[in-house]
């Protein structure tokens, strides 16, 4: 008997989730939906999925696992008018960065039938220079060798924690738990405040008497600041990401203002030397961040202690990644 794991949202991650699950096929079933005709149609070209379901009630009325692979500010909307139409013991499982909302809303709306558990995927390294985005970024390796962040509720079973454990590693990925609040600032720094930055530099630049002429010069080092903002989904999810993780985004900003004033405060012909030298020593460790990025080699790399034999592994065959002799 198969396992129907649809997939709501065929974007970059929606998208690589169903390639990576193709060579399961035969014991997975997967349903696309997505309201956007142009990611239907490359999902469907890509064999992301095996079938397309019109309406969202019709794509989750059978499903076992529902993904939803959507922008922060889509996903309250979705729970709300998916929630009658689960099974009982369907796994709800979403890939917002920003998690303490989502519990929130999961707690509102998901019957007490179903679990929740939530996924925050990290990329695979060679795909972090991409400057496009949505479903012409789908890679079948997307998440492979990479941690994916893990939350639960309490509320969420076993079972369905084994199950999510074990789709994340079918995925090609290595389940990392963790608590909702500590991912979530986590994810603040290094997810949001980029966009914030863009943010802050579009409004700078545009507001600024010389953007007029400024815009005829603007080059790369512009081009990559403001790149964010080339998503579709971006000002509605950094909105809702900021106006749901106040504490986290403010203190981050203040944290920015005061490194920018002292970097103000510096510049002066007698702090030169000074500015390069701070200047090389970021550089350093931009470079050593790339590298361990790169490698995966982290010298605190977290044991994980996943749950063993679960039910999409049993089904499958599937014993997940050998672990390596540091874990032995």
């Amino acid at each position: 008997m198969k396992i129907q794991l649809t997939i709501i949202g065929l974007g970059q991650v929606g998208a690589s989730a169903g390639l990576a699950l193709a060579k399961h096929k035969d014991s997975i079933l997967r349903v696309g939906h997505d309201k956007s005709r142009d990611a239907v149609n490359q999902a469907k070209e890509n064999g992301a999925v095996d079938n397309i379901a019109l309406t969202l009630s019709g794509a989750v009325k059978e499903a076992d696992i529902v993904f939803l692979a959507l922008p922060l500010q889509e996903i309250h909307e979705v729970l709300e008018h998916i929630s009658q139409d689960l099974k009982d013991d369907a796994l709800v499982i979403d890939t917002a960065p920003i998690k303490k909302p989502v519990l929130e809303w999961v707690d509102e709306y998901l019957p007490e039938t179903c679990n929740y558990v939530g996924f925050t995927p990290v990329i695979n390294a060679d795909y972090m220079t991409e400057c496009e985005f949505g479903p012409e970024t789908v890679h079948e390796d997307l998440f492979r060798e990479n941690l994916m962040g893990v939350i639960t509720n309490q509320k969420a079973s076993n079972k369905a924690i084994n199950m999510a454990s074990s789709l994340a590693q079918l995925l090609g990925a290595l389940p990392y738990f963790c608590d909702a609040g500590e991912l979530d600032g986590l994810m603040s720094m290094v997810h949001l405040m980029p966009q914030v930055l863009a943010a802050a530099m579009l409004k700078t630049s545009h507001d600024a008497p010389g953007w007029r002429e400024a815009r005829k010069v603007a080059g790369k080092p512009y081009y990559q600041q403001i790149n964010p903002f080339g998503q579709d989904d971006l000002p509605g999810a950094l909105a809702s990401s900021l106006i749901n993780n106040q504490e986290n985004a403010t203190r981050l900003i203040d944290d920015l203002i005061r490194n920018l004033v002292d970097l103000r405060d510096s510049i002066d012909p007698a702090n030169q030397s000074e500015l390069e030298e701070s200047f090389i020593k970021l550089q350093q460790g931009r470079d050593l961040w790339l590298a361990d990025r790169e490698s995966g080699n982290w010298i605190e790399k977290q044991k994980i202690d996943t749950p063993k034999g679960g039910i999409l592994t049993r089904m499958l065959g599937f014993r997940g990644p050998k672990p390596s002799k540091e874990d032995e």
